[in-house]
């Protein structure tokens, strides 16, 4: 893979994770709607990272758009952990 995942770029996400996130994606409806919203507040951070000047609302959002992202970039990581774990060969 290509750090390509649905047309969005993940450079910085181990290959074997996100061959696990694509796996999710196609069989876990709850991991799919975490990975797209993850997508949209990436979108958005950097829509609003690209102005000039932020009003105090936007600057507020900045906020709220990091803290949601962090927190969905947790949950996905923590099911692909869990995903890891059902998987792997015990011993």
């Amino acid at each position: 893979m290509n750090g390509k995942l649905m047309g969005k770029d993940f450079g910085n996400m181990a290959p074997e994770d996100l061959e696990i996130a694509l796996k999710l994606c196609n069989s876990d409806p709850e991991f799919k709607k975490l990975w797209d919203e993850h997508q949209e507040l990436k979108e958005k951070a950097r829509e609003l990272a690209g102005k000039t000047f932020l009003t105090p609302e936007e600057e507020i959002e900045v906020k709220r758009v990091k803290r949601l992202k962090l927190w969905g970039k947790d949950k996905i990581a923590e099911k692909i952990r869990g995903y890891k774990v059902a998987v792997s060969p015990p011993g």
